[in-house]
C-alpha cells in the first residue's frame, strides 16, 4: 500500500515536473523575444535595409508625377549602409523600452536629406527667377516633413511606432518583468520537484533519476510537437500583412524564435531521454552485480 502511495506521488511530481518544465521554456522565449540583438540580427541577415531603400525609390518615383520632385532629390541624401544604421537604432530604442527604459522617442538624422531638399528648392526658383516668401518656405518645410515621414514610416520593419502608438508597447512593457519573474519561479519549482523526485528514490540505485528523466523527456516532447508542426506545415507564411519589409521582418522574428524553442526543448528532451536510459541500464548493472 505505501509503494503504490508513492508511486501515485512519484507520476504527479512527474507530470508537475513537465508542466512547470514547459512553463519555464515557454516564458523564456517570451523574454528572448525582448532581446534587441534578435531584431538587429533580423535587420542585418535580411537585407531589410534593401528593401527599404528600393521602396523609398518606388514611393518617390511615384510621387513625382504629383510633385515634380526628382526622385535623385531623396534618394541620393540617403544610403543603405545609413537605412541599416538607423533602422538598428530604431529597434534597439523601442526594445530597449520594453525592457525597462523610460520613453522611446526615435529622431533619425535627416540633416543630408533636408539639404538635399532645399537646395532643390531653392535652384529651382533661381531658374524661374522666383523669390522665396512664405508660400514658398510652407512648401519647403511640408515636401521636408513628408519625406522624413515616409522614411520613418518604411523603416519601422517590426510596427514599433504603431504599437507604441496604440498603446501596446507601455502594455508589453508593463508585464514583461511578470514574465521573467515567472520564467525564474518555474525554474526554481522545476529544480525542487527533481530533488524532490530524487529523495522518494531513496536507496533506489539508479532509478533516482527516472522520473526526473520522464518529467523533462514529457516536457520536451510536449513542446516541440507543435514548434515541429508549425515550422514544417510552413505555417508562418501566411502571415497576413503582405508588405515585403513589414513580412519579412515578422516571419523571420517567428520563425528564428520557434527554431530557438524547438531547439532549446529538443535539448530539455534529450537529457531526460538520456537519464531514463542510464537509468534502466545502470539499474540493471547494479542488480546483476548484487
Amino acid at each position: 500500500m505505501k509503494t503504490g502511495r508513492y508511486m501515485i506521488v512519484r507520476i504527479l511530481l512527474t507530470v508537475l515536473l513537465t508542466f512547470s518544465m514547459t512553463g519555464y521554456l515557454a516564458c523564456s522565449a517570451v523574454t528572448s523575444l525582448a532581446r534587441p540583438s534578435v531584431c538587429t540580427s533580423i535587420i542585418k541577415e535580411e537585407k531589410l535595409a534593401e528593401k527599404v531603400y528600393t521602396a523609398l525609390e518606388k514611393d518617390f518615383k511615384e510621387a513625382y508625377n504629383t510633385t515634380a520632385i526628382p526622385p535623385e532629390t531623396y534618394m541620393d541624401a540617403i544610403t543603405t549602409e545609413w537605412l541599416e544604421a538607423e533602422m538598428c537604432h530604431h529597434t534597439e530604442l523601442y526594445m530597449n523600452y520594453i525592457n525597462g527604459a523610460e520613453s522611446a522617442v526615435y529622431e533619425a538624422d535627416f540633416t543630408a536629406l533636408e539639404e538635399s531638399i532645399t537646395a532643390f528648392f531653392y535652384d529651382y526658383a533661381e531658374s524661374i527667377d522666383y523669390e522665396p516668401d512664405d508660400v514658398f518656405e510652407e512648401k519647403l518645410s511640408e515636401t521636408i516633413t513628408n519625406a522624413e515621414k515616409k522614411i520613418t514610416q518604411r523603416m519601422d520593419a517590426f510596427y514599433m511606432q504603431t504599437l507604441q502608438a496604440n498603446g501596446i508597447l507601455p502594455k508589453v512593457q508593463k508585464y514583461l518583468p511578470y514574465v521573467t519573474g515567472l520564467s525564474w519561479g518555474l525554474w526554481g519549482v522545476s529544480i525542487v520537484l527533481i530533488g524532490l523526485l530524487v529523495v522518494l528514490e531513496h536507496g533506489g540505485g539508479w532509478r533516482r533519476i527516472y522520473w526526473a528523466g520522464c518529467g523533462l523527456f514529457g516536457a520536451g516532447a510536449l513542446l516541440t510537437a507543435p514548434c515541429a508542426y508549425i515550422l514544417g506545415t510552413d505555417a508562418i507564411s501566411g502571415f497576413a500583412i503582405k508588405e515585403p519589409i513589414v513580412y519579412t521582418a515578422i516571419t523571420s522574428l517567428l520563425e528564428g524564435a520557434l527554431q530557438w524553442f524547438m531547439i532549446k526543448a529538443i535539448v530539455f528532451g534529450a537529457i531526460g531521454l538520456l537519464l531514463i536510459i542510464l537509468s534502466v541500464i545502470l539499474n540493471k548493472k547494479q542488480a546483476k552485480a548484487e
